[in-house]
């Protein structure tokens, strides 16, 4: 599955133009004041986090959705007065739960494996961004990226598998770049927040380098 990036360059260009443009993270169909009671609120503050290392203005994601609560007819011009937001950057979709199939493994010796009588069931990632650009509430472009386990191999990350046994004990032993400890007695059911964190921080900054041109 490969990543897409969709008409980025409405928001290249305000970038641009703008170097200490200010975002503001949203959630998909966030109802709530703050979005720290959403179960992937780490998402948000590593998002977070990267814009303000790249130089972006980062806005408070409780006030502007305490804003936008309190005035259902706001228009996008005193969206931007009250807040002091350019750009909102929605996570439109998060899925750490994506279901991928492989007869690839790894011995611990680093030699690569095909098994013959079946596959593995691993679990990938997926995430997607929409950049919207508040003067005008003009759509500025989109980004979506993939985990796919066991392909991404960075930092000598490889998808290794005990062998013994097999195939009765032969579960998949994933890591995004990161090194895996975890217990090989159980099967692998989603991606973990330790791997969704890290691949998360990788691809928004392979965003913002895009988009600021680098």
């Amino acid at each position: 599955m490969k990543n897409e990036k969709i008409g980025i360059d409405v928001v290249k260009n305000y970038i641009k133009i703008n170097p200490r443009t200010s975002f503001v993270v949203t959630a998909p169909n966030s109802k709530e004041k703050s979005t720290e009671s959403d179960r992937n609120a780490y998402i948000y503050n590593v998002i977070e986090k990267e814009l303000l290392q790249a130089g972006f203005d980062v806005k408070d994601r409780g006030l502007y959705n305490e804003v936008v609560s309190k005035s259902k007819d706001i228009n996008y011009s005193d969206l931007k007065k009250l807040t002091g937001t350019d750009i909102i950057l929605e996570l439109v979709k998060i899925d750490n739960d994506v279901t991928y199939y492989t007869n690839k493994w790894y011995k611990k010796s680093g030699i690569p494996m095909i098994y013959k009588y079946g596959e593995f069931v691993l679990k990938g990632s997926k995430i997607e961004f929409k950049f919207t650009l508040i003067d005008g509430n003009r759509y500025a472009g989109s980004y979506t990226f993939n985990y796919v386990p066991c392909k991404e191999k960075r930092n000598d990350c490889r998808c290794e598998v005990a062998y013994k046994n097999a195939p009765s004990k032969v579960y998949p032993l994933l890591s995004f770049c990161r090194g895996n400890t975890s217990d090989n007695s159980k099967a692998y059911e989603f991606v973990s927040k330790d791997e969704m964190e890290e691949f998360v921080k990788f691809n928004v900054r392979r965003m913002i380098d895009d988009i600021k041109g680098q």
